[in-house]
């Protein structure tokens, strides 16, 4: 009888890390306002005619975005969490970006992020069976630019007028005006600071 004991045990943790991986701990608000947000992005957002940045920045602004003046943002583009975003003067969002944002995402003056880029403020801790969700920042500095199809990871900061090359992954920080290419990305050369 003793013997099927850990056996119940095994079964009793097994259940309980099943549903603690399946349970979403987002309250029923922030559910809510994601579906809103959803919906508004497939179809206002994104059948918006292709310079209607104006326009597309008021309705991330009424979804609790933090827009600056005179910002580019494709309606290609795909944000997460409106709420969670920030971009300065002039910041670019390009066709077909992707902001992950289940953390903070910040793009600073003038930083662009070109098509198909991947931003992705989300992962879990693996060393933990549950793996719960950690959501560290991203910033992009100002003058920055994160090329075609790059995937900048969480917790990364892009520095000031640093270039993250097309295709690259950066998973660690870019130092100020530097070019980084390549998986994972490395440093090919510095960039010039312009005059």
């Amino acid at each position: 009888m003793s013997s099927t004991l850990p056996i119940d045990d095994a079964q009793r943790q097994q259940k309980q890390l099943h549903e603690q991986r399946a349970h979403s701990r987002l309250p029923r608000s922030v559910l809510a306002k994601r579906l809103a947000w959803a919906f508004v992005q497939g179809t206002l957002y994104k059948w918006s005619f292709h310079t209607s940045n104006n326009w597309r920045a008021f309705l991330l602004r009424s979804f609790g975005a933090d827009i600056a003046e005179r910002c580019t943002i494709r309606r290609t583009s795909k944000v997460y969490y409106p709420w969670k975003l920030k971009m300065g003067a002039l910041a670019c969002l390009g066709d077909d970006v992707n902001v992950y944002n289940l953390g903070p995402v910040t793009l600073e003056a003038r930083a662009t992020i070109s098509q198909e880029a991947y931003i992705c403020a989300g992962t879990h801790d693996y060393t933990k069976l549950t793996m719960p969700l950690l959501t560290p920042p991203i910033v992009l500095k100002a003058d920055s630019w994160v090329c075609a199809r790059a995937f900048i990871g969480p917790g990364v900061t892009v520095g000031e007028g640093a270039i993250v090359g097309a295709a690259a992954v950066a998973m660690k920080d870019v130092p100020d005006w530097t070019i980084v290419a390549g998986n994972p990305a490395k440093h090919v050369k510095d960039r010039p600071k312009p005059t």
